[in-house]
């Protein structure tokens, strides 16, 4: 029998999309369906990468698919297409051209036969009734048995299929609104539940800035740029305007400042910050220090997007990886009516955003657009997040999945001040390495890092990194592993050498940054010292004005000066 073709899905009157497919209407943006929580596509050739669905989930996606009006998607991961378990079972064919979006009778019966849920396969198949739905009530007879006519017989008929619309489309607007219909690639799942990732998380970060280059080309849209507070200057994008274009408005926020000393002054921090947002060549409108964490400064935020941004624009995030700009998506999300559960995938593991993931503006009710009168433009708008752009500089780089959780700060920092001597060094780990080989007798040094220091003697220290170079173990952590891990990871090497004259006995004269890591304060006042500075490969360091100069306090009783490295 020849082939009917026939529309894969009957229109469901008054549907609204699951979140499981953010940005509906803007579908064409995207080439094939994303996870919601990472932006990545989703493919079923590759377990370990990013995106991959198993056939069960795979199967609930075209599912959704059916009963939303859609053809049934293939995935593509690098280029190629995936077969579809659902509907290869039934004959159906999965090309990229999927034949006009067309399929023969058989395999559009059979895919509807694999659909699990019996509300969803019945709007597949075109069906006006399913358990729990209301009867239309039987035509009135005539005395001689006969219908009463064949109008009154089509008004019923038009009813009862606009009751089936109605009680299917407001199914889906429940389940949609209330989050169930997300589906999450296996990546998400291990990082939210077992905060794991199964190969090297370096193997899925993004580290050309051109990968924004989109924005360039288009208009009518605001750019929020986030920063980490902990790791300036190292998570700012240089010439980022020759990327994303100088004329779009940007909205710089510096985010963690909960790892900052609670007692840290936030006036005098935002006007240390602005002094470096001078140097972007993008159009900063406005500075926030926020905490995405713990919802500090997020209002305000909130407040000065609502007033800057025109009806109908989208927001774009964009940043460093491991800024925190998925979480302050959902510190948004969380101020907004509802929003909790559409939120995104966020990490302490650089890199966690994968592809452009977009959530409709009409999930932050209240905290971006209003309750009620939004304007109809709105509608379409979105704020989309963008995969982070990693630093070649960021000493992280060099790091483990496991030893990125002794090196990354996520808790709020206890500053150590320590006094030094010429001729002593103070390392952090075998990330850093700090050598006062000249000036005088000794100065203070104030640790922010969540890597413990260790102080010793210059000699002493030679005699540790080399011990670390063949493979024993030491003090120095991270790196951690076996010896075979210890020998290949990377040789400190000489950074940069610097002369400075201390300003101040109180006031901390200038801050030795390992970027990604933390920082490490001088203070004292005398006339010359002369410090070398060591990083694995001598990247990732440099020297700036302090951002908390007056953190230094002398050494308290229980903060013994014999201990090398602090509890």
């Amino acid at each position: 029998m020849a082939a009917i073709p026939r529309p894969l899905c009957p229109p469901v009157a008054g549907h609204v999309p699951s979140p499981s497919w953010y940005g509906t209407a803007r579908l064409a943006k995207a080439k094939a369906p994303q996870c919601p929580t990472c932006g990545a596509v989703f493919q079923t050739e590759h377990p370990a990468a990013p995106g991959y669905l198993n056939e069960q989930k795979w199967r609930q996606v075209n599912q959704a698919n059916l009963a939303q009006g859609f053809p049934p998607i293939a995935s593509a991961h690098q280029g190629r297409s995936a077969e579809i378990p659902a509907l290869v079972a039934g004959g159906a064919h999965t090309g990229a051209a999927m034949d006009g979006k067309l399929l023969s009778d058989e395999a559009y019966l059979s895919a509807i036969r694999d659909i699990e849920d019996p509300i969803l396969r019945a709007v597949a198949a075109g069906e006006r009734d399913y358990p729990g739905d209301p009867q239309p009530t039987e035509p009135d007879n005539g005395a001689d048995g006969e219908p009463d006519g064949e109008s009154k017989s089509g008004d019923a008929a038009a009813t009862a299929a606009e009751s089936f619309d109605t009680l299917v489309a407001a199914r889906l607007r429940r389940r949609a609104e209330q989050g169930r219909d997300r589906i999450v690639c296996q990546r998400c799942h291990s990082l939210k539940n077992y905060n794991r990732l199964e190969r090297p998380w370096k193997e899925d970060v993004v580290s050309d800035p051109r990968a924004l280059r989109f924005l360039r080309y288009k208009t009518g849209f605001i750019v929020v740029m986030v920063c980490d507070l902990f790791d300036i200057p190292g998570s700012l994008i240089p010439r980022l305007g020759e990327v994303i274009g100088e004329r779009h408005p940007v909205i710089l926020v510096a985010n963690k400042a909960d790892l900052l000393p609670r007692d840290f002054h936030k006036a005098r921090v935002l006007a240390w910050f602005k002094r470096f947002a001078k140097s972007l060549d993008v159009n900063v409108r406005s500075i926030h220090l926020v905490s995405a964490l713990k919802n500090l400064g997020t209002r305000e935020l909130a407040a000065d997007i609502v007033a800057r941004r025109k009806a109908g624009q989208d927001v774009y995030m964009v940043g460093r990886a491991n800024v925190g700009k998925s979480e302050l998506i959902n510190a948004l999300l969380r101020i907004s009516i509802g929003g909790s559960a559409h939120r995104v995938l966020s990490s302490h593991i650089p890199g966690t955003t994968m592809g452009l993931a977009g959530i409709p503006l009409r999930r932050f009710v209240k905290a971006l657009v209003p309750a009620e009168g939004a304007p109809a433009q709105d509608r379409q708008a979105s704020l989309y997040d963008t995969p982070g752009i990693f630093s070649s500089k960021s000493i992280v780089g060099y790091l483990t999945n496991d030893e990125l959780d002794l090196a990354i700060c996520r808790k709020r920092a206890t500053p150590f001040t320590f006094l030094l001597g010429t001729g002593q060094s103070v390392l952090l780990g075998g990330l850093g390495r700090i050598d006062l080989v000249a000036g005088p007798a000794r100065v203070c040094v104030t640790v922010f890092s969540a890597v413990r220091p260790h102080f010793t003697r210059i000699e002493r220290a030679d005699e540790l990194v080399r011990r670390l170079q063949a493979g024993e173990q030491t003090v120095l952590r991270p790196p951690v592993g076996d010896s075979e891990r210890l020998r290949w990871f990377p040789k400190q090497e000489l950074a940069l050498e610097h002369e400075f004259a201390g300003l101040h006995r109180r006031h901390a004269t200038l801050d030795v940054v390992f970027a990604g890591v933390g920082w490490v304060a001088v203070t004292g006042e005398f006339p010359r010292a002369k410090i070398r500075v060591f990083s694995p490969f001598g990247a990732g360091v440099c020297v700036r004005p302090p951002m908390l100069p007056f953190e230094y306090q002398r050494l308290s009783g229980h903060m013994s000066t014999q201990r090398k490295t602090p509890r």
